[in-house]
């Protein structure tokens, strides 16, 4: 196994009963907490009823701030840090999906910092890495998806220049994380499937490109795909079963809490690189829709360039029991079953389904490599160009589109 380090500091409460626990667990961060939400979803629901009363029950005033986008824009995060200066918050308390908690940890940081602008802290940007603390942030996630709850890092979005990049820091890490599966029962279907291709990409990523070292890492996130792949389609078929919900959640919290990366050579995200920029040049673009446009498109590459065929090979092995003598053709069987898999759970499309036009494509190349690259390449298992984004975007235009839900 190679070295790693893991830190996991956030203290997690499960369940529809843990409520009173994780409340109480709130007054140690303050009394005034600015209450983060996105579209209003949680207000139709009812559910941000509830959580309000258990604030002004434990006298915590509350600052709603409603509005945040999916893909949040730094406009939005910079208005909302503006607004919990004004009020003098303790602490910050995001209520939403991967883009509300995403964008709390930004606007905790901004607060904490008395920074006005989050742009300029973005990977790429001239002040990234210099943000020193942050408001603490506390999570109640409404989406099984990003792991945002667990994790240090948030993703902005800049519609003004198509750009979508990340900040991260340790202390970004939310302190108090209620995962009530309860909140997930009222999902929409979409929102559901691509959840659940957003907690595949968090396994994939480091699994493919990370090396045979950590066979415990393996194990540990083909249990949590093997989980994904057979409870989404219960979800979709019993979308009120709390227990199911329960499944996805927990395994989007597991899946990125870098115990799946441990022992293992560290890599970059690939797939997260080039999602982001093309969610950024198209912000309507959902994050978990657009990596499961990518996957077979990446697979594909990888297998024509001859780069981590073994671990696909493995994922054909352990996912679906495919057991050939050659690995490009188990590999090559794995693509087609989950090709088969995204097919019959609404997740299989082209880019172009999602209005973003083949003339875009190195454009948006251009962007993945400034960012994410030295502009010229990003290494996974060897250099990927710009050419070869442009052909793995242009793959994706083979897929087909008729799906079976």
């Amino acid at each position: 196994m190679n070295s790693f380090e893991v830190h996991i500091p956030t203290r997690i409460y499960f369940g529809s009963d843990k409520d009173t626990a994780f409340f109480d667990r709130l007054k140690d961060y303050g009394t005034r907490v600015l209450l983060v939400i996105g579209g209003g979803s949680v207000k139709t629901t009812g559910y941000l009823n509830m959580v309000t009363k258990q604030l002004e029950k434990r006298g915590i005033e509350y600052f709603l701030f409603e509005g945040i986008e999916p893909n949040p824009h730094a406009a939005t995060i910079d208005k909302a840090a503006a607004f919990g200066k004004e009020n003098d918050v303790d602490f910050v308390l995001a209520f939403g999906g991967g883009s509300v908690m995403d964008a709390s940890k930004a606007i905790a940081g901004l607060i904490h910092d008395n920074e006005t602008e989050i742009w300029p802290f973005v990977l790429g940007e001239p002040k990234y890495k210099t943000l020193k603390g942050s408001l603490p942030v506390t999570t109640i996630p409404t989406t099984a998806a990003t792991a945002s709850e667990v994790t240090a890092h948030a993703v902005i979005s800049n519609p003004a220049i198509k750009g979508k990049s990340p900040v991260s820091y340790p202390f970004l890490k939310p302190s108090a994380s209620w995962l009530n599966p309860a909140f997930h029962t009222s999902l929409p279907p979409e929102t559901t499937r691509d959840g659940a291709s957003d907690i595949l990409s968090h396994v994939f990523e480091n699994y493919i490109l990370g090396g045979n070292d950590s066979p415990l890492a393996d194990r540990y996130s083909e249990g949590i795909m093997q989980t994904v792949l057979v409870t989404l389609p219960k979800v979709l078929q019993n979308p009120e079963n709390e227990a199911l919900r329960g499944q996805l959640l927990w395994a989007s919290t597991m899946a990125l809490n870098t115990m799946q990366i441990a022992g293992r050579v560290p890599t970059t995200f690939l797939l997260h690189n080039l999602e982001h920029a093309l969610s950024g040049y198209s912000p309507n673009l959902a994050h978990g829709r657009g990596l499961a446009i990518l996957y077979p498109a990446y697979f594909k590459w990888l297998v024509e360039n001859d780069r981590c065929v073994d671990r696909l090979a493995l994922l054909g092995e352990k996912l679906f029991d495919i057991k050939t003598d050659n690995r490009f053709e188990t590999a090559a069987e794995f693509i087609a079953e989950f090709e088969e898999w995204l097919n019959e759970n609404g997740l299989y499309e082209r880019l172009s389904d999602q209005k973003i036009p083949a003339d875009a494509f190195p454009e948006i190349a251009d962007y993945a490599l400034k960012v994410y690259g030295n502009g010229e390449k990003i290494d996974a298992a060897g250099p990927v160009t710009k050419p070869d984004i442009v052909e793995i975007f242009n793959l994706t235009e083979m897929q087909a589109t008729e799906q079976t839900i």
